[in-house]
């Protein structure tokens, strides 16, 4: 506390002063004793010692009262960043630095990336620590008895650094929740044509954050009080990117509607033009690349026309005719072919070129007909295996009509395992297809409609294809009954909505005969149609149509324009069943029902 050479200076003269009991002793030289001399040195002795002990006293006390003075003041001249903190108490000091450097450096720090996302960090709340204590000790703040310290209280100070930590984990752990931020999914680069031109899209790569790598930085960031970071993001390329497509575009797309290309076979040849390309092509991905694919049977539909510039032969099957009641084979034709891929191969064989250049030959494919004159030869139809005649009263749309159904159907070749559609025979009743209007059955009233009376031909049919033994497909009976059918066993059809149709399901072909003996005025008319064949069952019958249930109606009165008179119609249940026989017994046999509704009596005001 005093230093080292008074500390030494007080010991030497204190052993100096050596008394023996009774007073001094004398020296030991056996000289005589100078009691005065010996006084005076013992003054001076006492003298020094008492002002060597006065210093301590004084320096002891300024001491003490400096430490106390001092107290636990920082330094005078002290700063922390910039912050004067000199003068101020510990407990002052800290917060003067948590008011002056806690808003820099808890400012609110952006993690970015431009384009795909960014998230806010609370830097006190993500890991970061702010030592304001520690600074405040570095500083020189607080109490010490070391002079040293004391004296730099007064006179002393310097600049020091905020201590600051971030908790590496933690903020991994802040970093990681706002990852979602920048999760984007990718986004395929697209390709197509649009009414003959090329439209496209560009590939967006997938994202996610890379946590490990924009960590660095970020911690940086807050240690250094910065608000701005720039996220590291991870990308993963969609599976069709914008360089697939560009290259599409160079090698198919732009080549393929530059112009028309020119397919050659032997006889002749055809043209497929940019438009018609465009339409059948959609892009695919396969082994990394952006290739065409082709629509083969939209192609081959829309070139069919031009396809006729191939001259290529027609093949056609053996068919069969009626000629005097009797029924003959119609040889079969071979002919040519293309095949639809070598059609849709050599377009773009052709399409990829440029100039006169766009040109591609096909090879053409000799075609045998698929049913043969030797195989309608031996299964040709020999006897009628079904028949079935109805009369109709006279009336010129009924002639029109019937005679119309009759002819389109005439002629017909149903092979075996195929479904005869009466909608699709007759197509839509329709002027243009030689109908006229007449009556049919609409919610239980008769109302005029083109093709009207034409279900007589459905009915009439149907009971030819149930005499010959076929599977009846569909068939719905009329809702009312009229006594000019054979009650159940009918069939009414309506376009769009009901159909007649049976299959052939016997190992035959069969040929199907319609016509008919029109009517005149007073005398009924019929439609016959007859289904030749080669027989499979000996016979097929109905049995007795039995009726039971009758039941009446009401009577409406209505004032539409088109108000029919309508006599009233008893409505009654049927039952029946279809018997086949073989080797001249029944060796199957079917049940078969219907309810037919009561017909109102219909009176027009």
């Amino acid at each position: 506390m005093w230093g080292e050479a008074p500390r030494r200076f007080f010991i030497r003269a204190i052993s100096h002063l050596r008394l023996a009991p009774g007073g001094p002793q004398r020296a030991s030289s056996g000289r005589g004793f100078d009691l005065s001399a010996k006084k005076t040195r013992s003054r001076r002795w006492t003298w020094l010692l008492a002002s060597i002990v006065g210093v301590v006293i004084i320096l002891g006390g300024t001491w003490v009262g400096a430490h106390f003075a001092a107290g636990d003041q920082v330094p005078t001249n002290s700063t922390v960043e910039g912050v004067a903190i000199g003068g101020l108490g510990v407990e002052q000091a800290e917060e003067k630095l948590r008011e002056e450097l806690e808003p820099q450096y808890s400012a609110p720090v952006s993690v970015s990336a431009p384009d795909v996302g960014s998230a806010t960090l609370q830097p006190l709340e993500a890991g970061l620590t702010l030592d304001h204590a520690r600074a405040v000790r570095s500083a020189g703040g607080g109490s010490s008895w070391n002079p040293v310290d004391i004296w730099r209280t007064f006179t002393g100070g310097e600049e020091v650094e905020l201590p600051r930590s971030v908790d590496e984990e933690q903020l991994r752990a802040a970093l990681e929740e706002e990852a979602g931020a920048f999760e984007r999914e990718s986004s395929d680069a697209t390709l197509a044509f649009d009414e003959g031109s090329i439209v496209r899209t560009d590939g967006v790569p997938a994202t996610e954050l890379d946590v490990d790598q924009t960590l660095p930085a970020l911690s940086e960031a807050l240690m250094q009080g910065e608000t701005v970071v720039e996220a590291v993001v991870a990308e993963t390329p969609p599976a069709v990117t914008t360089a697939m497509v560009d290259e599409a575009v160079g090698n198919y797309a732009e080549p393929a509607v530059s112009g028309p290309v020119t397919l050659t076979g032997p006889n002749g040849s055809f043209q497929i033009t940019p438009g018609q390309i465009a339409a059948v092509t959609t892009f695919v991905v396969q082994d990394g690349a952006l290739v065409p694919q082709t629509d083969v049977d939209a192609l081959m539909e829309l070139t069919a026309q031009a396809q006729s510039g191939l001259n290529l032969a027609v093949t056609k099957n053996a068919s069969y005719a009626l000629s005097s009641g009797v029924i003959t084979v119609v040889p079969a034709v071979d002919g040519s072919s293309v095949d639809p891929d070598n059609i849709a191969a050599a377009m773009w064989d052709a399409a990829v070129k440029t100039g006169e250049e766009r040109t591609a030959a096909i090879e053409v494919i000799k075609e045998t007909a698929e049913f043969t004159t030797a195989e309608a030869a031996q299964l040709k139809p020999t006897t009628v295996i079904g028949e079935f005649s109805t009369r109709y009263p006279h009336a010129a749309y009924r002639n029109t009509n019937l005679g119309q159904a009759a002819e389109s159907i005439n002629g017909t070749v149903l092979m075996p395992g195929e479904v005869f559609s009466l909608n699709e025979t007759l197509g839509p009743r329709t002027a243009a297809n030689g109908y006229v209007d007449g009556y049919v059955i609409n919610e239980g009233v008769l109302v005029e409609e083109p093709g009207g009376g034409i279900s007589q031909s459905s009915t009439t049919l149907f009971n030819a294809a149930f005499f010959a033994g076929y599977d009846i497909v569909e068939h719905k009976p009329h809702s009312l009954y009229f006594a000019r059918y054979p009650a159940g066993r009918e069939a009414t059809i309506y376009y769009g909505a009901l159909d007649m149709r049976f299959r052939n399901n016997t190992d035959y072909p069969a040929y199907i005969q319609g016509y008919i003996n029109r009517s005149s005025p007073g005398n009924r008319g019929t439609i016959t149609f007859k289904i030749f064949s080669q027989k499979t069952w000996d016979k097929v019958e109905s049995t007795e149509l039995r009726k039971s249930g009758f039941y009446n109606g009401t009577t409406r009165t209505l004032d539409t324009p088109d108000c029919e008179p309508q006599a009233p119609i008893q409505g009654f249940t049927v039952n029946w069943q279809r018997l086949f026989y073989k080797d001249g017994a029944v060796a199957k046999s079917e049940d078969w029902s219907w309810k037919y509704s009561a017909g109102d009596r219909i009176v027009c005001e």
